[in-house]
C-alpha cells in the first residue's frame, strides 16, 4: 500500500510512523509545504525567549526510516477519482503522485484581523518557523524594547510570558472580557493578575482597529476601539487560526463545522480512500457529544496514529477530546 500524506506536521509525521510501526512494507510519502519537517509550533514562544536557544532541539524527531519526506513540495490539487495528487516542487515543476490512501494533514493557518497596517515593518504573525526567524532578528536588534502583542489567547499569553525573559516591556490587548477565552471569566481574571505581577501590561474588552507609525519614533502606535493607543517597537498579532481545508473541499471533501473537514470517528472523510487529521478536521468532544472545532497538537498526535490504523481498514474510534 502507498499512503501519501499531505503535510508534515504533528499529524502527518505521527501517522507516517505509525503506519510503519504497524507494516513495515507501507510505503509512506509526507509532503512538506516547507522545509522543516515534524517542529513543534507550540515550542516557538521557547525559542524566542531564549529558553530553547537551538531552533532545531523543536523538532520532536529528525530521522526517519522508511518515510519519504519531500520538502518543499506544495500540494495543489486532488482527484479523488484517479487518487492522484498534483504538486509543486521548489523549482515550481508539476509533479503527480499516486496514492491508495491518501492523509489530509494540513493543518491551520493564521486569520489576518480587520486591522489597517498589518503589512507595516515591525508588525509579525507567528505560526511557522520561518516567522519565528523573522521575529527573532526584529527581536535582537538593539532598538527593541517594547512589544504590543495583539491577541490574549494562547500564543499571546505564551509570547507575552516569552518576552518578559527578554526582558522586554509588554502590552497584551484582548478583545474578550479577560484573558484566555476558554476558561470562566474567574479564571481569566487569576491569570491577568499574574501576568501584571510580572509586569505584563494587561488590556482587555477591545479591539485593535489600527495600526500606523508613530509620529518623530522609530515605532508603531495601535489604536483601539476605545479610542486608546499603545505603542511599540514590535507589533506580535496572534490572533485566531482556521482550518486549512480548501485544497480537500476543491476535491469534492465535505466540510463542516468552521470550514473544518468534517470526519468520522474513524477520522474518514466521505471519501472511502482518504482520511483526514490535525487542525484542519473536526474534533470529536466526548462531553458535548458533537464535533467541535479545537486545533491543539495534543489531539492531532492522537488523529494521525488513528489514521494509520484505520486507512488499511482498520476500526479504531477517536474517543474524542475533553476540550481545551
Amino acid at each position: 500500500m502507498h499512503l501519501l500524506i499531505i503535510g508534515g506536521s504533528d499529524a502527518g509525521i505521527s501517522a507516517a510512523l505509525r503506519a510503519r510501526e504497524l507494516d513495515p512494507t507501507v510505503e509512506s510519502t509526507v509532503l512538506l509545504a516547507d522545509a522543516f519537517p515534524n517542529y513543534s509550533i507550540c515550542g516557538l514562544p521557547f525559542f524566542l525567549s531564549g529558553e530553547t536557544p537551538d531552533w532545531r532541539s523543536l523538532a520532536h524527531r529528525t530521522q526517519f526510516n522508511g518515510i519519504r519526506l519531500l520538502p518543499d513540495h506544495l500540494a495543489e490539487t486532488i482527484d479523488a477519482t484517479a487518487k492522484t495528487v498534483q504538486v509543486r516542487d521548489r523549482t515550481h515543476q508539476l509533479k503527480v503522485l499516486r496514492y491508495d490512501r491518501l492523509i489530509v494533514a494540513t493543518g491551520a493557518h493564521p486569520v489576518r484581523p480587520d486591522i489597517s497596517g498589518l503589512d507595516l515593518p515591525g508588525v509579525h504573525l507567528l505560526h511557522t518557523m520561518d516567522d519565528s526567524f523573522s521575529l527573532d532578528s526584529r527581536l535582537s536588534e538593539h532598538s527593541t524594547r517594547s512589544v504590543a502583542i495583539i491577541g490574549a489567547g494562547y500564543i499571546g499569553l505564551e509570547m507575552a510570558d516569552a518576552l518578559t525573559h527578554s526582558r522586554l516591556r509588554v502590552t497584551l490587548i484582548g478583545r474578550t472580557k479577560t484573558v484566555l477565552p476558554t476558561v470562566d471569566e474567574p479564571f481569566g481574571r487569576m491569570l491577568e493578575e499574574e501576568l501584571r505581577r510580572h509586569q505584563v501590561e494587561v488590556v482587555t474588552d477591545r479591539d485593535a482597529i489600527r495600526i500606523e507609525l508613530a509620529k518623530g519614533e522609530h515605532c508603531l502606535s495601535v489604536s483601539d476601539s476605545r479610542g486608546q493607543q499603545v505603542t511599540a517597537v514590535v507589533v506580535l498579532v496572534a490572533t485566531r487560526v482556521r482550518p486549512t481545508s480548501k485544497l480537500a473541499a476543491a476535491a469534492g471533501v465535505e466540510l463542516g463545522l468552521r470550514d473544518a473537514i468534517r470526519v468520522t470517528r474513524r477520522m474518514q472523510t466521505n471519501f472511502r480512500d482518504i482520511f483526514a487529521a490535525g487542525d484542519c478536521v473536526e474534533t470529536w468532544h466526548r462531553l458535548l457529544a458533537k464535533p467541535v472545532y479545537i486545533p491543539l497538537g495534543t489531539t492531532s498526535h492522537k488523529q494521525g496514529r488513528i489514521d494509520a490504523e484505520n486507512c488499511p481498514g482498520g476500526e479504531r474510534r477517536f474517543a474524542g477530546s475533553l476540550g481545551t
